[in-house]
């Protein structure tokens, strides 16, 4: 019998979301177009009121997206935020611009067409590299460099007052000898001079984004 919850079936298909987007991508780009047009080719004003329809396409892009804010899946998490916030502002200034242009408003449009333009290769850009980032301290954290970690110092967080949260600072001793140190926010109060076990990349082993601490791990 499947676990699935049947109402919640759809969400799961490995399609439904990009394909989704996809068509809700589409449609807020021909709706910024479509607006971009109008008040150009119309009269001063008179186009002014389509303007509202544009929201409505863009804020469900967005309440898409957001879904990929809330995963563990590290290649989903690389898209999000700022690739995607970037391939939006492009595709809409690309599609304005284009519309802008057909409505013989020339200098402004060609400078929203070459603006999205750029913006969208860049975060195309960006989002090959998160990716790459993503992929690789997915290996480090299964794979990389084991040492033992001791806790050197235990302080509350106060960046949320609802969760109690700690700054947890831990001591390790890399492949080269050198003692390094690296500070986590830990969601329990950790005793100081507890014992972990941390992952780090032994070709770069002070790069915060790929060191892992173990909790409660015997180091080796």
């Amino acid at each position: 019998m499947s676990t699935i919850d049947p109402r919640r079936r759809m969400l799961r298909r490995s399609w439904f979301l990009p394909a989704l987007r996809g068509t809700l991508w589409a449609l807020s780009g021909i709706s910024v177009f479509v607006i971009a047009l109008v008040i150009a080719a119309l009269p001063s004003n008179r186009g002014a009121w389509a303007l509202g329809f544009a929201a409505v396409p863009i804020l469900l892009v967005v309440a898409v997206e957001i879904t990929d804010a809330n995963t563990r899946n590290s290649a989903r998490r690389a898209a999000y935020p700022l690739p995607f916030l970037l391939w939006m502002l492009g595709l809409w200034a690309a599609c304005g611009g284009a519309g802008l242009l057909l409505g013989r408003v020339w200098m402004l449009g060609a400078m929203l067409l070459l603006a999205g333009a750029g913006l969208m290769v860049g975060a195309v850009r960006l989002l090959r590299r998160n990716k790459t980032i993503a992929a690789r301290a997915r290996r480090i954290e299964l794979t990389g460099s084991l040492a033992r970690a001791t806790v050197t110092e235990v302080t509350r967080n106060r960046g949320d007052d609802t969760v109690p949260l700690w700054n947890v600072t831990v001591r390790f001793r890399d492949t080269q000898g050198v003692d390094r140190w690296h500070r986590i926010v830990h969601h329990s109060k950790v005793p100081v001079g507890s014992r972990h076990s941390i992952r780090y990349d032994p070709k770069k082993p002070g790069r915060r984004s790929t060191l892992f601490v173990e909790w409660g791990g015997r180091g080796y």
